[in-house]
């Protein structure tokens, strides 16, 4: 008897254009189904029933947010009534990060688990961009940078709210008479605790937080977008080439960034580690104590908890920040109420820095292109190009 067709789960939506789901390849093997999460229980019922329909699932296409709308995919999920173990061979993610998902259990059951990786062209797709999530969320880190010198956000607000632009650069100067002409280079009264002009960021310096992919992207943009002076930190200095190419002054992620001024004579500070126990909070008050006070715009892209947010919300009312941007968040989903509220000393964007159709596409069919190498044939596993092996994760 031929075994029943092959089914892959998606709890949440591919890309509607996806050529691999349209592919012979895709279409003639493989039956999608979909599901929509919202708690274990009624999860595990739909898995229960899907097993006594007899449905073969081999894939599960978990997307961006995949499982984090019921808390993860945990052991108790993975070996509770229902689950697939004895036909899933994969579970695909259009996201870098894999926070939530017991990595053991998945591995002591066989299931590979992929995520996306784009350090390296996939041959098996042709328009494939390399450094498209780092480029992507550059771009939002670059945004970030910007406004904190030059306030267009909070100029467009003020401008949206008057109506008029003599009224609305009076407005933004802080100007009572708003019939005495106003340049547009003062942005709040003269006693505001920072901030008070529009800043040109060209040659001004900016102290890059973490180097890998999004670092060095963002250093990019910084030094040829903006005209900025560049210096990284991290753990060890860039490889004799890489330093040669790009010439960006190092400067070691330990505890001598805190010593000897080192901090003072930046202008911006952009975040943009992964999260570690080394990194939680790295960003409090010592450390902003030591900042270049009313002048530093910082700027968070890394992840929320390596910013203390109670620190930089004191420093920002306390006048000892310029400006905060953010893409991400310290107890996210919630936003801070000063993110909120303060429109003229931050910018925050909704953790979306590498929204773009292009990378949602791209990491769709990235996804379902590891299902296919992961699930073709007879148990064997043609996830062993080097663009598939860099996306395993367990």
């Amino acid at each position: 008897m031929a075994s029943p067709q092959k089914t892959v789960l998606f709890v949440q939506e591919p890309a509607a254009e996806s050529q691999v789901m349209a592919s012979a390849r895709f279409a003639d093997h493989y039956t999608p189904l979909y599901y929509t999460l919202s708690d274990k229980e009624a999860f595990l019922a739909f898995l229960q029933a899907e097993e006594r329909r007899g449905t073969n699932i081999v894939a599960i296409y978990g997307g961006f947010a995949a499982f984090a709308w019921i808390g993860g995919l945990t052991a108790d999920i993975i070996e509770g009534a229902g689950f697939p173990l004895a036909t899933l061979r994969c579970i695909v993610l259009c996201s870098r990060g894999y926070n939530g998902f017991d990595l053991e259990c998945l591995r002591k059951h066989g299931i590979a688990l992929y995520n996306y990786q784009d350090a390296i062209a996939d041959a098996a797709l042709p328009a494939f961009q390399v450094d498209q999530v780092s480029n992507d969320v550059a771009d939002c880190a670059l945004w970030h940078v910007l406004e904190g010198f030059r306030k267009f956000s909070y100029q467009q607000e003020v401008l949206r709210g008057d109506g008029n632009t003599l009224r609305a650069r009076a407005r933004i100067a802080g100007y009572d008479d708003l019939s005495r002409f106003a340049f547009g280079h003062e942005v709040a009264p003269a006693d505001a605790p920072a901030g008070h002009y529009a800043e040109s960021p060209r040659g001004k310096r900016c102290l890059v937080l973490g180097l890998g992919s999004i670092g060095t992207q963002v250093a990019l943009k910084l030094q040829h977008g903006l005209g900025m002076e560049v210096h990284y930190a991290k753990r060890t200095p860039l490889g004799a080439e890489l330093q040669a190419r790009y010439g960006w002054p190092f400067h070691p992620l330990d505890a001598t960034l805190l010593e000897g001024g080192v901090l003072q004579q930046f202008h911006a500070i952009v975040v943009a580690l992964p999260l570690t126990p080394e990194t939680h909070h790295l960003v409090d008050a010592r450390f902003l104590a030591q900042c270049r006070g009313p002048e530093l715009v910082l700027v968070n892209v890394g992840r929320g908890t390596i910013v203390d947010s109670g620190a930089a919300e004191a420093a920002l009312r306390a006048g000892r920040l310029r400006h905060l941007g953010t893409d991400v968040f310290h107890d996210e989903p919630v936003v801070d109420a000063v993110l909120r509220e303060d429109t003229r000393g931050t910018t925050c964007t909704p953790h979306d820095g590498s929204a773009t159709i292009e990378l949602f596409t791209q990491s769709c069919e990235l996804a379902l292109m590891n299902i296919l190498r992961a699930t073709e044939g007879q148990g064997e596993t043609k996830a062993e190009e080097p663009g598939a092996r860099l996306c395993r994760v367990a």
